[in-house]
């Protein structure tokens, strides 16, 4: 937002320079980003009145000008046309300096000597008309005078940086009022009612809003017999200060007016409007519209449009129509003063890309107030400066008529949040050169009425923030925070879910972040049937895409997605893991908060370790993840884990198994049915498994559990057996160790053979045992005799010993 400040003290006189007013509103949270300045100095160029006009003797194209600058009379030659006797125009004497460095000389021109030069508005470093037009000066211009001064040069220009939250000072008046407040000085409202004549609008026009939600508010007013042309250069100058590009003085007030309220206006030609209706309605699929920059556009429903009941005539709160243009032959105008709807406006423009002055006053919200006094306004400029006659009567269909908030606020709060010590009176003084009304209740509190133009004022939180800013947050004494503090102490879960993570890490595992959001149909890729809990995943209302349709209900999919990216970028050997949330629903639709529960899904595929010249390398397997489960449950003194086999929807059929702790189940672990991977597109085994962490934290146990080192040898014994296939080795190991009892300190599984030598069913597994006692040696004896128990217990469940 750029203020001029001689523009500005048309409203209010803030007895400061523009310098104090720029650090007055930074102080108070309004950052003036820049204080610039308009124009530059122009020494020796001065007010003259053309005198007389005579053509060149040598060149047609040319004219001798007369001019009288008050000291004297030059005969200056000028290429210009536009120019009549009496005018008043900038003249440039021998010596002055313009922008751009050029000097002005005494200059033989086709044998006639010009002293000095008669400037355009370019070469004044104005972006006015065009370099072959001379700068027509106000006729009440005195001679002489400089220019420089006429033009405004050497204005302070105050350049806002805005939040979001303070569409108010998106306006002259709204910055009047603002510097009101932090000055105690009066806002000058500027004039505002225009004088009607002829017949009522609402006889010859009808307006109607089909929707409400996107209008609220939509209001015309009418001018007759106007005259299109420039506008005053008083008014082409403050524009340019304001960084708006004069076109015509119909556009230029729409312009002006939205500058000084913050409220656009547009104005249509009315005589090219099909019909005597006025429609303001959502557009019409492949509706098509020419915008006033030339471009055809293709219409969709979530676009607002106002419409002259046949064809869209302006994208509503963003462009109008070339259709209904403003044009030289414009005789009689329509103007529009609107509230819409914020989202829709934004949308709209980022949709066509069309950002405006417009729709960034629309996006952030106008004060509703503004509506009828800029169409009051813009109706007596276009009667004063177009000779229009204003027609009788407002049309204005106002369907969700807007009041001011009522806010109650204790002033104990407000000193007890800014940590100051402010009487009440204090706090009404402040907030009333706001505008604000404040009215003193029976409770101690304070009744507060905010003003229309302050929509960013909603709560008691914000009330507080006024009085902070009026009152100075340099004023806000410095304090040391007060508070109880607390360690970051990391709870049970958190302590579980980080010792997992360690584990799997120092196992070879690299942990991986998946979406929480999948595609439904990876479910249907797992096979899992139609009654399973998995399939029922919760609908995201507004999805991205497809792939983040539903919230997961199981791990799996992120994990094979992610194995799949990388095995498609040649990375063959994976071990990875993800710990995360996973969605299930009661019931849907939803009647409550889903439950989320932490799930640990484990992936590998290809061989470990990665191949290399010292250590072999194998391919991963069932085995992969189970040791690496197994380490983690040792890590966390989980204790009676059993392996089940147990085919899943998704698996191979005979390589998984649920995973049990003390009987209740809190996982499964298996290989992926090759018909499952290839739905993946992974051309190689893949092994996964999926862990209820919260489970695992109900069983884990981190409290460190330490033995004394031994103080008396072992012995070990090595036992080589032949036992049916179906027996689990858990199952055989769990018999070693009840009939060896308390000497049995360990049993490790060293050897698996199946071949030739085995019979058929069956397989051979070798055990190697340690026997221990902590009070003394074992003797022989009890050695023979333990390991006699430990092979009747074998024999017991179908074992033999191998020869």
């Amino acid at each position: 937002m750029r203020v001029s400040y001689e523009w500005l003290k048309e409203y209010i006189d803030p007895g400061k320079s523009a310098e104090e007013v720029a650090d007055l509103l930074t102080l108070s949270g309004v950052e003036v980003e820049a204080v610039e300045t308009f124009g530059s100095s122009l020494p020796s160029v001065v007010v003259g009145e053309v005198k007389g006009l005579e053509s060149h003797p040598g060149r047609s194209n040319l004219t001798l000008v007369d001019t009288d600058i008050g000291e004297e009379t030059l005969k200056i030659v000028c290429g210009a046309k536009n120019m009549q006797v009496g005018d008043k125009v900038p003249t440039a004497r021998p010596g002055a300096e313009l922008p751009g460095g050029r000097i002005i000389e005494a200059t033989d021109i086709h044998g006639v000597t010009s002293p000095g030069m008669i400037c355009s508005a370019q070469e004044l470093g104005l972006e006015l008309g065009s370099e072959e037009e001379i700068l027509i000066l106000d006729r009440a211009s005195k001679i002489g005078d400089p220019v420089d001064e006429l033009l405004g040069f050497g204005d302070k220009i105050l350049v806002l940086e805005l939040t979001p939250d303070r569409p108010d000072c998106l306006s002259m008046i709204g910055v009047a009022h603002e510097i009101a407040a932090l000055t105690g000085k009066e806002v000058k409202m500027p004039r505002l009612t225009p004088s009607e004549k002829g017949p009522s609008l609402e006889e010859s026009l009808k307006v109607a809003i089909v929707d409400s939600e996107l209008c609220p508010r939509y209001t015309v007013r009418a001018v007759d017999e106007i005259t299109i042309g420039r506008s005053p250069l008083w008014m082409q100058l403050r524009l340019l200060k304001a960084g708006i590009r004069p076109i015509n003085n119909v556009v230029d007030i729409t312009n002006y007016v939205m500058w000084e309220f913050g409220q656009p206006l547009h104005a249509f030609d009315l005589d090219l409007l099909k019909s005597g209706e006025i429609l303001v309605r959502r557009a019409q699929e492949g509706e098509k519209i020419v915008t006033l920059d030339g471009v055809e556009r293709k219409l969709t429903p979530e676009a607002l449009v106002i419409t002259d009941g046949t064809r869209p005539v302006a994208l509503a709160g963003v462009m109008g129509g070339e259709d209904t243009e403003i044009n030289d032959s414009t005789k009689m105008v329509l103007i529009e003063a609107a509230a819409f709807n914020p989202t829709s406006i934004r949308r709209t423009a980022r949709r066509y890309n069309l950002p405006s002055e417009a729709s960034q006053r629309f996006e952030k919200g106008v004060n509703p107030e503004a509506v009828t006094w800029a169409q009051d306004r813009a109706a007596l400029l276009m009667h004063e400066l177009t000779g229009g006659t204003v027609l009788r009567g407002l049309i204005d269909q106002n369907e969700a008529p807007v009041h001011e908030t009522e806010i109650r606020v204790n002033p104990e709060k407000i000193n007890r949040v800014l940590g100051l010590e402010l009487d009440k009176d204090m706090v009404v003084d402040l907030l009333s050169k706001l505008g604000i009304a404040v009215n003193n209740n029976q409770e101690g509190t304070l009744d507060i009425t905010v003003p229309l133009r302050r929509g960013d004022v909603a709560i008691e939180e914000d009330i507080i923030e006024e009085v902070a800013r009026l009152y100075g947050y340099d004023k806000i004494p410095v304090t040391l925070p007060r508070g109880e503090l607390l360690g970051n102490v990391k709870s049970y879960d958190e302590r579980v879910q980080d010792l997992t993570r360690d584990v799997l890490t120092a196992c070879g595992y690299h942990e991986c972040i998946t979406y929480s959001f999948i595609n439904p149909s990876t479910l249907v890729r797992l096979r899992f049937p139609d009654d399973d809990p998995r399939m029922k995943p919760i609908p995201v209302q507004n999805p991205f895409s497809e792939e983040q349709a539903v919230m997961r209900t199981t791990l799996l999919p992120g994990l094979l997605k992610t194995v799949q990216h990388n095995y498609s970028h040649r990375e063959l050997n994976q071990m990875l893991f993800e710990m995360g949330a996973v969605f299930e629903a009661q019931s849907l639709p939803l009647e409550g908060l889903p439950e989320e529960r932490m799930k640990l899904g484990i992936a590998v595929t290809g061989q470990i370790p990665e191949p290399n010249w010292v250590d072999p390398s194998r391919e991963t397997d069932f085995f992969a993840i189970k040791g690496a489960l197994e380490a983690l449950f040792k890590r966390l003194q989980v204790e009676e884990v059993s392996f089940i086999p147990e085919a899943m929807p998704f698996s191979h059929p005979a390589r998984c198994a649920l995973i049990k702790i003390k009987g209740r189940e809190v996982g499964y672990l298996g290989q992926v049915h090759p018909d499952v991977a290839e739905a993946w597109e992974i051309d190689q085994p893949v092994t996964v498994s999926e862990i209820d962490l919260a489970l695992l934290c109900e069983k884990a146990n981190l409290v460190p559990r330490v033995a004394p080192l031994p103080r008396y040898p072992a012995a070990k014994r090595d036992l080589a057996i032949v036992v049916p296939k179906e027996i689990p080795a858990d199952k055989l190991e769990k018999a070693i160790r009840e009939a060896g009892g308390d000497l049995v300190s360990q049993v490790k599984l060293f050897d698996l053979y199946e071949g030739k030598q085995i019979p058929e069913g069956k397989r051979s597994l070798a055990y190697s045992i340690t026997f221990r006692r902590d009070e003394r040696t074992l003797t022989e004896a009890e050695i023979n005799r333990a390991q006699e128990e430990i092979q009747n217990a074998l024999f017991e469940l179908g074992a033999v010993l191998r020869s």
